[in-house]
């Protein structure tokens, strides 16, 4: 365009018409003659930013998305662009994290029934008396609501196969292991915890259905890896802990408010248990 605008002021000054000089640059006379004019910056609204000056304890790691849905729990509708403005002043944004190449082999399953389809994983959790690691099992058809979790000293198969058995315990109290006739996917990586036998043995004892990911690739399980973000997120990264009763204790405090009060966009930004007592109304 630049171009196109120097050419027609070299014809100008070989004093060629303007009409002539448009048409030989091929440049819309709209375009010639147009003038940016700067947009004067928009007010921002005291009441939004006295609510979100408010916000405190993990719902500091919401975006604007979950924030708009935050004020319109508050009484406030707003649009979600305009929340985006405000929290940009009030530098609350959150910082985009790079992303590289995926690599993926197994199909992304999507479950519409609680119990059908699990994934599970380990992440370490550092304190000042060294690392610790959390193993859990999350039901991507219950808005990745963790099954199993638990915070431990150790990295081993001892550690994942108590996870798996109280998962169990917790979606089949009646039956201790998976019912007869019903199929539980519990899809891992090809970490050494779960390629051990005594987890495999585990996982057959009680009726589970092991389906591994294939190497380096983080997507195949995707709900677990974004569960396991959303902790370091909220609650690890804004922490650093002396012992690891401390980050034990951070752990179980994260977990409660995640499953209670957090808000889950593919939830329509409502808590788990608020959804579970609904769906319960509706089923009795």
């Amino acid at each position: 365009m630049s171009e196109r605008r120097a050419q027609v002021r070299s014809l100008l000054g070989d004093s060629v018409p303007l009409g002539a000089a448009l048409k030989a640059a091929e440049l819309a006379k709209s375009t010639w003659f147009y003038r940016a004019h700067p947009r004067e910056p928009r007010a921002l609204r005291p009441q939004v930013l006295a609510l979100l000056r408010e916000v405190t304890g993990y719902e500091l790691t919401y975006g604007y998305r979950k924030l708009t849905a935050w004020l319109g729990r508050k009484g406030l509708w707003i649009n979600r662009k305009s929340v985006l403005r405000h929290t940009r002043a009030l530098a609350m944004t959150q910082p985009k994290k790079r992303k590289g190449p995926r690599f993926t082999v197994l199909a992304r399953v999507t479950p519409t029934e609680a119990n059908t389809y699990w994934e599970g994983d380990f992440t370490p959790v550092d304190d000042r008396e060294g690392r610790s690691w959390v193993c859990a099992i999350v039901d991507p058809a219950q808005g990745s609501r963790p099954v199993s979790g638990e915070l431990s000293e150790r990295c081993r198969a001892r550690e994942a196969c108590k996870v798996l058995e109280e998962a169990i315990l917790a979606a089949f109290p009646a039956d201790g292991r998976v019912p007869t006739g019903q199929k539980l996917i519990l899809r891992v990586d090809r970490g050494g915890q779960f390629i051990a036998q005594a987890f495999r043995d585990t996982a057959q004892g009680l009726g589970v259905t092991l389906e591994y990911c294939g190497v380096r690739c983080p997507d195949d399980k995707p709900n677990i890896e974004a569960f396991f973000s959303c902790y370091k997120i909220e609650e690890v990264y804004r922490n650093e802990y002396r012992t690891r009763e401390e980050a034990r204790t951070g752990w179980n405090r994260w977990r409660e408010w995640y499953i209670n009060e957090r808000l889950h966009s593919r939830l329509g930004y409502r808590p788990p248990v608020e959804c579970e007592l609904q769906l319960a109304q509706v089923t009795a």
